[in-house]
């Protein structure tokens, strides 16, 4: 589904920007997202392909997922790992983002209080990985490890324009991503008292919220 997804997004992006005569205005701009840094670190590449189309590239350092522990303390019909707060605070990751941008208002419109009024599907990925939690159990020490794996689809409004030589790219939207839980979770059966371990793979799917803004600085050359 997700390669269908993509092969939709270029295909479309190609009908734009082949039936564009304004190609000598393209831009490309180095932005920030300071919204994610109670979490991550975000960094992105856009580039203009036509005065209303753009491509969007964007890449991130994980150094915590406490942000996820606090919300799995909210009943929303999820599947809640086996995860400890010390290893959600601690974790480590990277992700990755593809968005192609269709601009309502293109940034060139003159005379137009809008302008730079986009649409934007982006396609993202996430992997985690949970420090290593040790656990003692019948005197014997057990090593308990967790991943997670995230991939979704965001669906953003928004609107870039510029404030002297900085860009402010301001955006809101709706998504759905499926969060996969990897983990173990040693326990002493009860049974026959051995230490087993309980530990499994989980995925749900949850509806996701975006609010943010991104700070942009343009690297053509003028």
């Amino acid at each position: 589904m997700k390669k269908s997804i993509v092969a939709i997004l270029f295909a479309v992006l190609w009908t734009s920007f082949s039936a564009s005569p304004l190609v000598a205005q393209r831009k490309t701009f180095l932005k920030f997202n300071p919204t994610t840094l109670v979490n991550e670190l975000d960094v992105y590449v856009s580039h203009e392909l036509s005065p209303s189309v753009s491509l969007e590239l964007g890449s991130g350092f994980i150094y915590t997922d406490y942000w996820d522990n606090v919300l799995n303390q909210f009943d929303f019909g999820q599947i809640k790992p086996h995860i400890s707060e010390h290893q959600y605070l601690n974790a480590k990751g990277f992700n990755g983002r593809l968005g192609v941008r269709f601009y309502v208002i293109s940034p060139y419109t003159e005379n137009a209080k809008a302008r730079g009024t986009y649409f934007e599907p982006v396609l993202l990925y996430k992997q985690i990985w949970y420090p290593h939690d040790d656990k003692e159990l019948d005197s014997k020490n057990y090593i308990e490890k967790g991943k997670k794996y995230v991939t979704g689809l965001q669906l953003l409004i928004g609107r870039q324009y510029q404030r002297k030589k900085i860009y402010f790219d301001k955006y809101i939207g709706l998504g759905v991503r499926a969060k996969t839980y990897s983990f173990d979770n040693f326990e002493v059966n009860e049974g026959n008292g051995d230490v087993q371990n309980n530990g499994k793979r989980t995925t749900s799917w949850l509806p996701s919220i975006h609010l943010g803004i991104k700070i942009a600085f343009d690297l053509s050359r003028h």
